[in-house]
């Protein structure tokens, strides 16, 4: 197999990529290498061929734009615990909660609450408190992690820790804190998400007969561990299962989950233990 090589070569105008395409054939034991041209100013992308033949496509530069919750965060000034813990219990009685995600998001706690995402009361308090998820993310990071080098964010230390208590009495469960770790502490993209479809083929190239045979597409969206709100957020990668394949997924992934399950008693043993070591160790001694 013979692989052709290119190189990327920036023009400034039109009379380079011309000069290019209109230059003297090299000798014919010498094959031409391809070309890839870039005008900027005429935003085009040139492919020249082995044969020397142009081909060329307008290019259109999209810039990233800013991250709305970033604008929000900067336009309006620190919450006072007294607000936050109102908004946080506002919230909270609507049947509504929060994602453990870098950037919060608020989801229904139960199906019968769906509905609540689409009231007035919502909307509401979404327009009152525009700066909420970002001080929910704020507050919840300092009392699981205890790190306050968000301070200044959330309107001082004293406002920070005032608020991480309103968050330990109404957000942090034993279900968002090991969503929050789970997205925080690891360093692999994780799975995100799962859509599927399931494909009856009738075709196959090189087959003269009907193959007629079934199988699934997975595909597997995962999430970048290290997104800032800059880069991409996950990547997307497609694989093909068949009825055994999907047998032998279920049997793996249940017993990853009954692992997953006797980790998360133990975890909370340990949790417990924990707690009240430390409690014995801030009670006075006699």
């Amino acid at each position: 197999m013979v692989l052709a090589s290119c190189f990327f070569q920036v023009s400034e105008n039109k009379q380079d990529i011309e000069s290019r395409t209109e230059s003297a054939p090299v000798a014919s034991n010498e094959p031409r290498m391809p070309e890839v041209i870039i005008d900027k100013i005429r935003n085009e992308l040139t492919f020249v061929d082995e044969t020397g033949k142009p081909v060329s496509i307008k290019t259109r530069i999209i810039e990233e734009e800013p991250e709305e919750e970033e604008e929000a965060a900067s336009s309006h000034p620190p919450m006072t615990p007294e607000e936050f813990e109102v908004a946080l219990r506002a919230i909270d009685s609507l049947g509504l909660g929060w994602t453990p995600d870098t950037v919060p998001l608020i989801k229904a706690k139960s199906a019968e609450n769906e509905n609540t995402l689409l009231s007035a009361g919502f909307d509401e308090i979404q327009e009152q408190y525009p700066r909420l998820p970002y001080e929910v993310y704020l507050a919840t990071s300092y009392a699981l992690t205890g790190n306050s080098a968000y301070a200044e964010a959330a309107g001082g230390e004293d406002s920070l820790q005032k608020k991480a208590k309103v968050v330990n009495e109404v957000i942090i469960d034993t279900d968002y804190r090991t969503g929050f770790f789970f997205r925080s502490a690891i360093k692999v993209p994780y799975l995100r998400d799962i859509d599927w479809e399931v494909v009856y083929k009738l075709f196959e190239r090189g087959v003269e007969g009907m193959p007629g045979i079934s199988y699934g597409l997975l595909a597997l969206s995962l999430q970048d561990p290290f997104y800032t709100g800059r880069s991409t957020p996950s990547r997307h990668l497609t694989v093909a299962v068949d009825e055994s394949l999907v047998n032998k997924l279920l049997e793996i992934l249940s017993e990853v989950k009954s692992r997953l399950e006797s980790a998360r008693r133990l975890t909370g043993i340990l949790s417990k233990q924990q707690t009240l070591e430390e409690k014995d160790d801030d009670s006075p001694k006699p």
